[in-house]
């Protein structure tokens, strides 16, 4: 995960465009944006320590949430447990923030918390919306670490109810099928997508 919050690292200038283009995207406004991607193995949650460690580092408020339900993810990546978070949020009365870790200035991390059979459905509730929402509000960015586009179709709320989608593909590992069947499929139920990143690319001398 240090790399990839290091402000001395050659992402760094990378992930700063694509902060800048997101912002730009928002016209100014705070907003909260699904990161998602056509298979697992494309490294969203990474590609969100990025562009979220380039914000806080542009003095940006920001806030990663893991709402991948059934792969939690996050809490791996901070070497933390997963006892409190997200689902905690869901089924209890205090904010987001209160289960969540800034673990830089500005950049507030929550895990997803619990999540025995069936929580995936807490995903569905007008609350998730609301404490996202309420977030948001305290915070320039919200970067919400989804699921895989095929479950995020069946979401209504991860598809459609905050402010657009970002689409993670590897450029070794994503074919280009794949991805632009998960580019149509997000177009066919009008769910905005605010850009494509292009992970694990690199450039080749000799070609």
């Amino acid at each position: 995960m240090g790399r990839f919050l290091d402000p001395d690292s050659p992402l760094r200038q990378h992930y700063e465009a694509v902060a800048k283009n997101l912002f730009s995207s928002l016209d100014g406004r705070s907003g909260s944006v699904v990161v998602t991607a056509p298979e697992q193995g494309t490294g969203r949650s990474s590609v969100c320590f990025g562009i979220a460690g380039a914000a806080a580092g542009m003095g940006r408020r920001v806030a990663i949430v893991d709402c991948n339900l059934r792969r939690p993810h996050l809490h791996n990546l901070l070497g933390e447990p997963n006892f409190i978070g997200l689902t905690s949020a869901l089924e209890g009365e205090k904010p987001l923030e209160h289960y969540g870790h800034e673990i830089l200035p500005g950049l507030l991390t929550v895990p997803t918390g619990p999540t025995p059979a069936g929580s995936d459905s807490l995903l569905e509730s007008d609350k998730f919306i609301e404490v996202i929402h309420r977030l948001q509000k305290e915070r320039d960015l919200v970067l919400l670490d989804a699921p895989v586009v095929d479950k995020l179709l069946d979401s209504w709320a991860l598809a459609g109810a905050f402010d657009g989608i970002l689409l993670i593909v590897h450029a070794s590992h994503t074919p280009k099928n794949l991805a632009r069947e998960a580019t149509e499929n997000l177009a066919e139920i009008g769910a905005n997508l605010l850009g494509v990143v292009l992970n694990g690319y690199t450039e080749n001398p000799e070609s």
